[in-house]
């Protein structure tokens, strides 16, 4: 039978071994695709460690990056911004005449009522696409270096940011059109955006809890009606000096001047939106504390919520 079997195997050797070299080849080509593909491939760019995560986004808010209008794009408007914020810490109304597509004395008074902010740090924007196509909406976070204040302020501001004739990026006009700022209402409504004011709005509660100085300053800048919730001036406000003064009437009233909109009758409650100068809105109840609980309809969405009761008036 050993013979048999010898005989057999003398006779189909080469057979065996030709076998074996193609399963050998098939084995050889199998991890040589393999190799290459993996040569070939991008690696992904993961951080190294959970401490390098957060050290990325400690001390500001983890919604400030740049965001859904492509990577070139999000790097002219943070160079635009922080252009923009540096001109208005130093006053150079040169260059801030040459970055906004008009810069009028109004503009340079409200720089001068804001000149307590010696320089504006740690600038990131969020952007979103605007209104018309090569337009951009930037929410511009920074914290603001105040005088006499150690606490740096955390502070949110929107910015529009257009292109001009020659295809360069300027700071635009937010009230150019009333349907420019009833987008600019609907983008706040977003859920990103609310997100985000939610993240600076707990920021700036910490800074006035730890340090007296920063409430005095922001309650100072709400009750003049000039630097809003957070120092900055991009011209809307809560007015929350809690005086109360005057009382809106049940029913439609005009707002006369940009105010915020808060989930409850609190400068520190969410941000349900803003109102412009001369916007019309339902007032449903006035309250003892100066706020009023409103309602208004924005691009066929009803918002309700409160606002100061001093910045209603009857409608003209």
């Amino acid at each position: 039978m050993l013979d048999d079997f010898r005989e057999w195997l003398s006779d189909n050797l080469r057979y065996i071994l030709l076998g074996l070299a193609v399963i050998l080849i098939l084995v050889i080509a199998f991890f040589a695709i393999r190799l290459v593909r993996g040569l070939g491939s991008p690696k992904r760019n993961e951080p190294e460690t959970q401490a390098q995560t957060e050290s990325m986004t400690e001390g500001r808010p983890a919604a400030t990056e740049n965001k859904l209008v492509g990577e070139a794009a999000d790097s002219a408007l943070q160079q635009l911004t922080t252009q923009y914020y540096t001109a208005v810490a130093a006053k150079d109304y040169n260059t801030l005449s040459a970055i906004c597509t008009s810069f009028t004395e109004e503009d340079k008074e409200e720089v001068e009522a804001n000149s307590a902010i010696e320089a504006y740090n740690n600038i990131k924007t969020y952007s979103k696409k605007g209104l018309e196509e090569n337009t951009y909406i930037v929410y511009a976070y920074f914290d603001a270096k105040v005088t006499g204040i150690e606490t740096l302020i955390p502070a949110l501001r929107e910015l529009y940011v257009v292109t001009n004739a020659e295809g360069k990026l300027v700071i635009g006009d937010k009230g150019s059109s009333q349907e420019l700022e009833a987008y600019l209402l609907q983008m706040q409504a977003d859920p990103d955006v609310q997100a985000l004011k939610t993240d600076v709005d707990g920021l700036l509660h910490t800074a006035m809890q730890n340090d007296a100085d920063v409430a005095t300053y922001v309650e100072a800048q709400n009750s003049a009606a000039q630097g809003g919730t957070t120092p900055g001036g991009d011209g809307d406000t809560d007015g929350t000096d809690g005086n109360g003064s005057g009382a809106a009437a049940i029913g439609t009233m005009q707002v006369t001047t940009g105010i915020n909109v808060r989930a409850e009758a609190s400068a520190e409650s969410t941000q349900l939106g803003a109102l412009y100068q001369g916007m019309q809105v339902e007032v449903l109840e006035n309250l003892e504390s100066g706020w009023s609980h409103i309602r208004y309809t924005v691009e066929g969405t009803t918002i309700e919520g409160y606002c100061m009761t001093q910045y209603l008036t009857a409608v003209q």
